[in-house]
């Protein structure tokens, strides 16, 4: 599977209810070892509620730009949450779904 393959997919609870979309991956190089570096291993989703600026990456911290656009893409993804991998059911194109026991 490829980041691609994952960015800007709509995370659906079990029920159906859209949590937002994959804007961001979160990974750890805690994976088996190829060679003097371990691999890169997924750990969680960066799920916003819109996809609306996020390419420009201003809602990460320590972004430099204009000021204002910033501020208004910091806002729009206010509600940004990390889904962990683990949570994830199915993979399909251009969606995810989670586990039914997924605390949301």
């Amino acid at each position: 599977m490829r980041a691609s393959d994952l960015l800007r997919s709509r995370v659906l609870t079990a029920d159906d209810e859209v949590l937002g979309y994959v804007t961001d991956l979160q990974c750890t190089l805690d994976g088996p070892s190829r060679g003097a570096v371990p691999a890169p291993r997924l750990r969680g989703l960066v799920v916003t509620p819109r996809l609306t600026g996020s390419s420009l990456g201003y809602q990460q911290r320590g972004h430099r730009g204009p000021w204002l656009i910033g501020a208004l893409v910091r806002w729009l993804h206010r509600n940004s949450r990390v889904v962990d991998w683990d949570l994830v059911d199915e993979v399909r194109s251009g969606e995810i779904r989670l586990k039914a026991d997924a605390d949301t």
